[in-house]
């Protein structure tokens, strides 16, 4: 009896075991973004991404940030642009334009 209850209780501890995900980064602008419906102006499909050599991009989330603008569902800039997607407080040396952070 005793050996099917610790068997049980094992059985229970790991089925209430805390599950761990990857911890979620912020979403910056890149050459290469996960496609959602066409690629963004200045894109090509590649797989099931979009790439581009001269041009960064990240989800469209209400208006773009200062110096990137719309396409479709993304806000693109220059390769030398650079912006983040705001989760609280921008870090430091980046500045908040709406939804996002840059430089």
């Amino acid at each position: 009896m005793r050996k099917s209850l610790t068997a049980f209780a094992a059985a229970l501890a790991l089925g209430a075991a805390p599950t761990f995900t990857a911890p979620a980064f912020a979403q910056s602008s890149s050459g290469e973004v996960p496609k959602n419906g066409s690629c963004p102006t200045g894109f090509n499909q590649s797989g099931s991404n979009c790439v581009s050599d001269d041009k960064v991009a990240l989800p469209k989330l209400g208006s773009c940030p200062t110096g990137f603008r719309a396409s479709g569902r993304y806000c693109v800039g220059d390769s030398d642009d650079y912006a983040e997607v705001r989760d609280g407080s921008c870090p430091s040396g980046l500045k908040t334009s709406g939804r996002y952070c840059v430089r």
